[in-house]
């Protein structure tokens, strides 16, 4: 037997929003600097609350809620600095908390005092659990208070002349309470503020614990809409807490419900598992197609701020904002990513829009770059070197020499335990494909036409072999056959040249170039580079490598 007791559900025979669509975004409330601020063990100070209001401003959030001023002298005094000094645009409405009770509205709505556009959000929770066993009231006792308090919010609101003061109420613990008590007071609410013309109060209806599975949200919220006879008199608002990891699904399916508004914080910052992340839910839908309204181009600096101020890291794996959510080490992955990432313009025309294996969004979305996106450790393969070498180096080698490439990058990260940097991936390749030295060192060729057949290219070669300074002739249909078959005059093992090709690294006019040359020898296939400005030397370099390699691997 289970120790908890099942959660207790509203069940819908004619649900709706399981077929409904988003056309819309919804309105947004940031409630980092009251929610998200209570639940810092160190509170920010007045000072701190205005840098993480103007980052909040710079988002694009147009309602934003400061805190609770009754709370303390903190609180009151940033309220009351934001609204003395006009540090509020004229197009952001601020919004203050408050219980519904007289002595702290009273001192609630007079830290609003001046403000342009505010709105008096008071709340009082519903559920059997806290209104019998904690605050010991009757439903009758508790619809009054919250009345009585409207009524004073009203009367206080019609003294401040220059000020538009707006409602919110919420009755907390809205998805543990009973649905039809919730409406019906409610509606009460609305019809004791007497909006007027145009003018719609704000229920907000909180997950302020959440209990269930995400769909039991949706279901409360769209029976409500049903059940509130003052439903055009209302913006119904969502406030989701992330205690069973679901309030960015429930939030998403509530508004599929018929909910207009949510509160957030951005990152889920909030009491116990946090509140619903603004950051994912909004790219969520921007994903979607749909005009959020809010900027987040610049997450990855926003994230930084963030951390500064709250003290509170953002996690490497959180949706979109995450340090490594745009990079990945497993070799299929890599290798699928490098690949379409060289195929993008087929991938638009065939798709209809940007489209990427493992990837949902392009990270420039969010002020991110390609450039951590593929990172080698020993779950990598050739896809990730390959990437790694294209991104960080502009060069592309031959797939068979990729795979060889990465069996000595894998010895690398298997005795290391750890990442593999991309510079430690190219220095492994310079080590193992970039064989100048031993046992051939080239010294110097020079190529020249021959004058008795002009269609033949004639090659002196100066090398050290064996202890021994070599100086060699030969002659090719070109530079490269010339300078091969020159080298083959001090006796080297048989070989034959299979292929070669030659990249320039870098877009300036003095870019250097490589050259892979792939050379066989007994039915197997060995690998150099050469590096160079010239051409024809860097070529001549990539076979001595190769030949290097294929005579050491020949003693082994």
């Amino acid at each position: 037997m289970s120790k908890y007791a099942y959660p207790r559900r509203f069940f819908s025979e004619e649900r709706r929003w399981p077929s409904a669509e988003l056309t819309s975004s919804p309105a947004w409330c940031a409630v980092d600097l009251r929610d998200g601020n209570q639940a810092l063990s160190s509170p920010l100070t007045p000072q701190a609350k205005e840098t993480y209001f103007n980052l909040l401003l710079a988002v694009g959030f147009k309602e934003i809620e400061i805190g609770f001023p009754a709370a303390s002298i903190d609180e009151w005094t940033f309220c009351r600095g934001l609204i003395e000094e006009g540090k509020i645009p004229n197009d952001v409405t601020v919004s203050v908390l408050s219980q519904a009770r007289e002595h702290i509205i009273a001192r609630t709505m007079d830290a609003l005092r001046g403000v342009r556009r505010g709105i008096c959000h008071i709340y009082v929770p519903m559920s059997e659990l806290h209104r019998e066993f904690v605050l010991h009231e009757t439903k009758e006792e508790l619809r009054e208070r919250v009345l009585a308090s409207v009524r004073q919010v009203r009367a206080l609101a019609q003294e401040m002349k220059e000020s538009e003061i707006l409602l919110e109420f919420s009755p907390e613990e809205f998805t543990d309470s009973d649905l039809p008590e919730v409406a019906s007071l409610c509606d009460e609410v609305v019809r004791c503020w007497k909006p007027a013309r145009g003018e719609k109060v704000i229920i907000n209806l909180p997950a302020t614990v959440e209990r269930a599975l995400p769909n039991h949200y949706p279901d409360m919220i769209e029976r409500f809409c049903e059940l509130a006879k003052q439903r055009k008199s209302m913006i119904v608002s969502l406030h989701a807490h992330n205690d069973m990891g679901g309030a960015v699904a429930s939030t998403e399916l509530a508004l599929l419900a018929g909910a207009e508004r949510v509160e957030g914080t951005l990152f889920g910052n909030g009491e116990r598992c946090g509140n619903v992340d603004l950051v994912t839910l909004a790219m969520n839908l921007q994903y979607l197609g749909l005009d959020v309204g809010l900027d987040f181009s610049w997450l990855e600096r926003l994230s930084a701020e963030y951390t500064e101020l709250t003290g509170l890291p953002v996690a490497p794996r959180q949706p979109y904002a995450g340090a490594l959510v745009f990079t990945t080490f497993s070799g299929s992955h890599q290798d699928a990513i490098h690949k379409a990432l060289n195929e993008q313009k087929a991938i638009q025309e065939r798709f209809g829009g940007w489209k990427l294996p493992y990837f949902h969004i392009d990270p420039t979305d969010v002020g991110r770059t390609f450039d951590g996106a593929i990172r080698i450790n020993s779950q990598s393969g050739k896809g990730g070197i390959a990437h790694v070498l294209s991104e960080s180096y502009g060069i592309q080698l031959p797939d068979e020499m990729l795979a060889e490439l990465a069996t000595h990058v894998q010895k690398r990260a298997d005795a290391t335990g750890g990442e593999v940097r991309p510079e430690e991936v190219w220095q492994i390749f310079l080590r193992e494909f970039d064989c100048q030295e031993e046992p051939l060192r080239l010294v110097n060729y020079w190529p020249r036409p021959d004058k008795k057949d002009p269609s033949k290219i004639l090659a002196e070669v100066h090398l050290l072999y064996g202890g021994e300074r070599w100086i060699l002739r030969g002659a090719g249909d070109g530079p490269v056959a010339a300078f091969a078959d020159a080298i083959r005059r001090v006796k080297l093992p048989p070989f034959r040249l299979l292929n070669y090709e030659e990249r320039s690294i870098g877009t300036t006019v003095n870019a250097e170039a490589i050259t892979v040359v792939s050379l066989e020898n007994d039915h197997r296939v060995w690998y150099g580079v050469g590096f160079g400005a010239n051409i024809v030397h860097g070529a001549a370099r990539a076979i001595i490598s190769g030949l290097n390699r294929m005579m050491r691997g020949q003693t082994k």
